[in-house]
């Protein structure tokens, strides 16, 4: 007969002990766990709101005298001088 590994009779020792070990230590980590997932949401909802809001406020920069920029998407610059 075949002796199984040390590290799934570790895994199966620790779930032993989580289980059998001292009561309601596994509900408070499965609580922990929840609360980090919700805290995760949380996060996730915030950094969306957050990007769309800078999305939608951002202004169109304008020239000191009032006038929106030209779109220059086609004007080639030299690298070497910038001009």
């Amino acid at each position: 007969m075949h002796f199984p590994g040390w590290i799934p009779l570790l895994i199966v020792l620790g779930l032993a002990f989580l289980l059998f070990g001292k009561p309601g230590r596994l509900s408070s980590i499965m609580e922990d766990f929840g609360k980090g997932i919700s805290g995760f949401k949380k996060g996730m909802d915030d950094g969306r709101a957050q990007a769309s809001e800078s999305a939608t406020s951002e202004t169109p920069r304008q020239l000191p005298n009032g006038t929106p920029p030209q779109d220059n998407a086609g004007a080639r610059t030299d690298d070497r001088t910038g001009a």
